[in-house]
């Protein structure tokens, strides 16, 4: 059975590499032949064999990341290769990093879970694994949702619970509980944003174009009244019951690996400071409307307390050796293929020719599915925030042009920027990956699942709705 193994994992990237490179060979042939442009075929053919790459994962995610900035700054220049890292969001998830390790090595996290299990679980009833499990799942998963009220980046909320929900889940024996103990709560946090306005970036991006290019403004409540019953509360239920199905112990499992006793373990100097030291950064990142500081102000203010002398819970020289900021590398190639795409016109040029397709004439609901499957398709090519910023103005013109109301319109979009199947399509799917607890073939196999019973199950309802109100 190691043999087998062994030779998998020798046979997996010996089938991945050619595969990608005769794929990204052949499309960028394909467009070189089409267009004439030999820097676009280029920066596509790279995206192509990129995107392979992290799809099949013969390879570490990050790694990857490392050939596509190599090959960027070969075929074009150091500076394009390295845009990556000048991006906020990158060092948003470095300095979250570090946010994480601060927090489990102050004890916080400890604490938090031992507060959160127990006022989720009845010591009096001792429940079996996996009915502690089931209320666990879905209280936790139910006050990440709640979260996002409050915090409105999906990725910094996920810096905030991965710690807490690490400690909860090291309480199970079973690693299917361990994994969905973690991922349950931060795909409810993640999934169930397009519901709530001020819940993630790309939501925050798409109003802002809709009233300063068209002109009109969708309201905090008439943004929830339209998507939350939904895509909102409805779409959190659907993707904990996704996970459930997927990551659950055996009913058999030993129970003494999840008693939590909330009053065993006491909040201590500390612990204490970063609660302070986290609020902070919540408190910045909860008045973006007043000061329009990126998140990562929020990010970087956190880990200057945490890690200031003789006041913060932790030192560079012991964090520095464990904390693993590989991932970034995945991240800043993402981020530099994004810009590269853009610079070379590919993705004006295929949002445009998508959206020329487009039924003018058909009911709405129609029209509103082909700008849903018209953005989860350019969302292949770049990560879910650069689309929310250079496809939500082309929607908008086109809307104008054909007479819609723009309201559902951008709606829609929204939604579709949470519905992605890999998890280099965004930046909180990186994170979520980055944590070490779910392997990229399981998470993989959650979004496409989420997604797909979201596309089945949900967005038609969601439609209709918009046919009626419309």
């Amino acid at each position: 059975m190691g043999y087998r193994r062994h030779l998998e994992r020798i046979q997996a990237p010996v089938v991945a590499f050619p595969l990608s490179v005769v794929t990204a060979l052949v499309t960028g042939l394909a467009l070189e032949s089409a267009t004439g442009s030999l820097e676009t075929a280029s920066m596509l053919a790279i995206t192509v064999f990129c995107i392979g790459l992290w799809i099949l994962t013969p390879i570490p995610p990050a790694y990857t990341g490392v050939l596509g900035i190599g090959l960027l700054a070969i075929v074009f220049s150091p500076a394009a290769a390295l845009t990556g890292f000048q991006q906020p969001a990158t060092w948003l998830i470095g300095f979250g990093l570090l946010m994480g390790e601060a927090t489990r090595r102050s004890g916080l996290a400890i604490w938090a879970g031992h507060r959160l299990a127990a006022a989720t679980l009845s010591s009096a009833s001792k429940p079996s694994p996996l009915q502690a499990y089931r209320r666990l799942l879905l209280g936790l998963a139910l006050g990440a949702h709640a979260l996002a009220l409050f915090i409105p980046s999906s990725l910094v909320r996920v810096l905030i619970l991965a710690p807490v929900l690490l400690e909860i889940g090291s309480r199970f024996d079973s690693r299917e509980a361990r994994v969905g103990i973690f991922l349950g709560p931060l795909f409810a946090s993640f999934y169930g944003s397009s519901g709530i306005l001020t819940a993630d970036l790309p939501n925050i991006i798409i109003a802002e174009f809709g009233q300063s290019l068209g002109n009109h403004r969708i309201g905090w409540a008439e943004w929830a009244l339209q998507l939350y019953p939904i895509m909102g509360l409805t779409r959190v239920l659907l993707v904990v019951g996704i996970v459930y199905l997927l990551f659950r112990p055996p009913s058999d499992a030993a129970g003494d690996s999840v008693a939590f006793d909330g009053r065993t373990h006491t909040a201590g100097s500390a612990e204490r400071r970063m609660g302070a030291f986290l609020l902070v950064g919540a408190l910045v990142w909860a008045t973006d409307f007043v000061h329009g500081f990126h998140p990562v102000v929020g990010a970087v203010a956190v880990v200057a307390l945490a890690f200031l002398p003789g006041i913060g819970v932790v030192d560079f020289e012991t964090v520095g050796t464990e904390t693993d900021f590989s991932i970034l590398f995945f991240i800043a190639a993402v981020f530099a293929i994004g810009d590269g795409l853009a610079a070379t016109g590919f993705t004006d040029t295929a949002a445009e020719s998508l959206l020329a397709l487009a039924p003018m004439d058909a009911p709405l609901p129609i029209v509103l599915a082909f700008v849903f499957v018209c953005t989860v398709l350019l969302a292949f090519s770049m990560e879910g925030l650069a689309v929310a910023s250079v496809f939500t103005p082309i929607l908008i013109s086109y809307a104008e042009a054909a007479g819609l109301p723009l309201e559902p319109v951008l709606l829609t979009e929204a939604i579709a920027l949470t519905t992605f199947f890999f998890p280099y399509q965004s930046a909180v799917l990186v994170v979520i990956l980055a944590q070490g607890v779910v392997d990229a073939g399981e998470l993989i196999k959650a979004l496409v699942l989420c997604s797909l019973a979201t596309i089945v199950l949900l967005l038609p309802l969601q439609l209709a709705l918009f046919g009626l109100v419309y």
